[in-house]
């Protein structure tokens, strides 16, 4: 019975915590995805809590690359990083196509990435690279169902990307963050975007 009633009360407080966390960010809706996740993992206790916010907007940006470019979207290798919203960081110094580094439009990108979201649903299918297509992806990673990288917020063991959207690479189901490397622009605009989580997630939090 005690056990009980305190799997209870947490569950409660968990529940009045995310509500709170909700509401607040009716006006911050882009970053729902990073922030939520945060709140659930520290509100729940659990270990393993990841976001599938840069999973989204890696997808799409393969996706784009790959019409612009007029080339197959499995030829593109590329991640977005950092958080799920304007302030997403495209690592395009490291993108490559046909596994040669490219140059990336990254104007024509960024419009894309802003305003595209119907390509997913218009080319392979949101079931498959939208919201339920990360999921699943990611859980089959997580689970050790299937060995490879997806891009996800989440704890780091160093602490320096703490729930930042990165890549991971899943192994049985053991998970290594494995950050792309960054030029001096995309590194200032994750130090930027950082900077931008930490303060809105601290705001969530009840004074």
């Amino acid at each position: 019975m005690g056990q009980l009633l305190a799997t209870t009360l947490v569950a409660s407080g968990m529940t009045r915590r995310l509500m709170i966390a909700s509401r607040a960010l009716d006006q911050a809706s882009a970053l729902a995805a990073d922030l939520m996740t945060r709140e659930f993992a520290e509100a729940s206790g659990c270990r393993r809590v990841y976001g599938i916010g840069s999973n989204l907007d890696s997808a799409r940006y393969r996706l784009t690359l790959a019409r612009l470019l007029n080339v197959p979207a499995a030829a593109v290798r590329g991640h977005v990083i950092g958080e799920h919203g304007d302030g997403a960081v495209v690592c395009s110094s490291s993108t490559t196509v046909n596994g040669r580094h490219i140059a990336v439009p990254l104007a024509e990108v960024r419009t894309e990435l802003r305003s595209g979201r119907a390509r997913i649903a218009d080319g392979i299918g949101r079931t498959r690279s939208g919201p339920a297509g990360a999921v699943l992806s990611a859980l089959r990673k997580t689970l050790g169902l299937a060995d490879g990288i997806e891009e996800l917020s989440g704890p780091t063991d160093d602490g320096r990307a703490d729930w930042l959207g990165i890549p991971w690479r899943f192994t049985g189901g053991e998970p290594l963050a494995c950050m792309p490397d960054l030029d001096a622009d995309e590194a200032e605009q994750l130090a930027a975007t950082t900077t931008k989580l930490c303060r809105a997630y601290q705001a969530l939090r009840p004074s």
